[in-house]
Parts: structure tokens; sequence; C-alpha cells
């Protein structure tokens, strides 16, 4: 894991200006970094990550859970009796499963990398982009220029790079760019409670990840014919 304060040069000891996420934040407030070797080649590795469904591991499940309790209580109160609305119980959160929550694919370069972005209040009790009380931005040149005081700028990006023959070195991260000096503030205090949890998820991530593609190794050693 890696918190940082803003860097003013995205090319100084940290990542290349190649990577994608550097084109949308390259000045942060934090960023956590986590990265693992999986025994797959970069196109399965890349293809396995895009079709993860995050809900099948327990700790995530709950996680979820927890972060949608404080909307679901706010719907409560706001209209008693109804119940809440399709989205409270996703059935699958999967990298395509977030356009659906406000956020936005920025930029990807297939089979190697994906950026995500979503401007925010995370530390708000109802953080969805629904109770932003401005328009949020929808397409990567708006996230560019948002500037609004009062608000979080956070990028999540993927990327896949090729180790030795036939494994991949699997790269997340995410980064956090607050829009004035209040909400950096407000941001810390939140990340202080939030960031180890946070980290903790990653990291199950990764490891049902590295889990389903040793079952997909395994079965194409006992069938040849279903690998891929």
């Amino acid at each position: 894991m890696d918190d940082r304060p803003a860097r003013p040069d995205p090319t100084e000891g940290g990542a290349g200006p190649g990577l994608l996420i550097e084109r949308y934040l390259p000045r942060y407030d934090v960023a956590v970094v986590h990265a693992d070797v999986v025994r797959a080649p970069p196109a399965q590795c890349y293809a396995r990550v895009l079709a993860l469904d995050l809900l099948r591991a327990p700790l995530i499940r709950v996680a979820m859970g927890v972060r949608r309790l404080p909307r679901r209580l706010s719907g409560v109160l706001h209209a008693p009796g109804r119940t809440p609305g399709p989205d409270a119980d996703a059935p699958t959160f999967r990298l395509a499963d977030m356009v659906d929550l406000g956020w936005i694919v920025l930029a990807e370069t297939p089979g190697v990398e994906m950026v995500l972005g979503q401007v925010s209040r995370p530390w708000k009790a109802d953080a969805s982009p629904s109770a932003v009380p401005i328009t949020t931005p929808t397409t990567a040149e708006e996230f560019t220029d948002f500037a609004a005081p009062g608000f979080a700028k956070i990028v999540t990006g993927l990327r896949v790079d090729r180790y030795g023959t036939d494994s991949s070195i699997l790269t997340l991260e995410t980064r956090v760019a607050t829009t004035d000096a209040l909400s950096r503030r407000r941001f810390r205090r939140y990340w202080l409670l939030i960031g180890p949890f946070s980290s903790a998820v990653r990291r199950t991530a990764l490891r049902l990840l590295a889990s389903e593609l040793r079952r997909d190794h395994q079965r194409s050693w006992e069938d040849p014919g279903s690998a891929g």
C-alpha cells in the first residue's frame, strides 16, 4: 500500500508517464497500490479481471452492505414503507457494474489497462451520485476539468503486465484528489477509518482472482479442450 502526498511531477519516483492513470490524476492526496504475480498470461488475466464478480467474497459482500446502509436508512426515513430501490442488492459487482454506480470509464487499452473515475463526497453518509448537489462529470474530458470545491476526484486503475513466459503482474491502484482544503481534511478523517478496510477488500479481490485462475489452470490440464 502507498499513501503519499500530491506529487508535483507525475514521473518522479513512481509510475511512468505511459500509465493511463497518470493522464487523469497525476496529482493526488492519497494513493493505494496493490500488485501481485498471477499464474496466467496477460490476455487471460485481463479477461478474468473484467469478469470477476467480487460479491463471491464474503468480506466484500459485507463491505458493500455496510456502505449501502446509510443510503438505505435515508430512504426509509424520507419514504417510510417503501422498499429500497433496485440497486440496493446488486446481483453482481464486476467492473462493468461500477458504471451503473456512477463511475466513468476514462480510458482503456484493451488487454492491458483500464481506468475508471468518479466525483463524489465519500465522507458523506449518502455518497450516491443522486445525492450530489451539482451535475457531476459524465465524460473523461469533464472529469479532467472538474474543479468545483467540496468534492473528491477518485480514479481506480487496473493494469496487467507480462511476467516471464506464462505469468502476469496485476496492479490495482486507486488515487484520490480533493478539490479544496476543507474537503481534504474531511477525506483524511474518513480515510483513517476506511483506508485499512479498503485495502483488505483489494487484497481479497487479488486472492479471489488468483483462486479463479488456478481453477482455470487445473481445468486446462484435466481437459485441454476447455482452455481459454
